[in-house]
């Protein structure tokens, strides 16, 4: 399942947002520090995807990458560019 989000209650045109990102090699259930910080800005939505879609994720990387609880962030730019992280290693927040 995919779900798609292009604005948030506050945040109406989400390309003038700074999405900030803290992605942690551990779960971040587990994780004994804050993670990588990374910033974007230009991203016109975010989805969360599992189940059947994210197989369809899985099968496109050499394994290295895999989710362990088979769950992703894709981050889709205005640019028609997208970045795909797993979910369970990143903090996403909008500012």
């Amino acid at each position: 399942m995919t779900k798609t989000f292009t604005r948030t209650m506050f945040i109406e045109n989400l390309t003038e947002a700074k999405i900030v990102l803290f992605v942690t090699d551990a779960p971040k259930y587990e994780a004994k520090e804050d993670g990588i910080r990374v910033e974007y800005t230009g991203v016109k939505a975010w989805s969360i995807v599992d189940g059947e879609d994210a197989k369809e994720i899985e099968a496109d990387t050499d394994g290295s990458c895999i989710d362990e609880n088979h769950e992703y962030l894709v981050l889709h730019f205005e640019d028609g560019e997208t970045s795909t992280f797993r979910n369970s290693h990143v903090d996403m927040f909008i500012r």
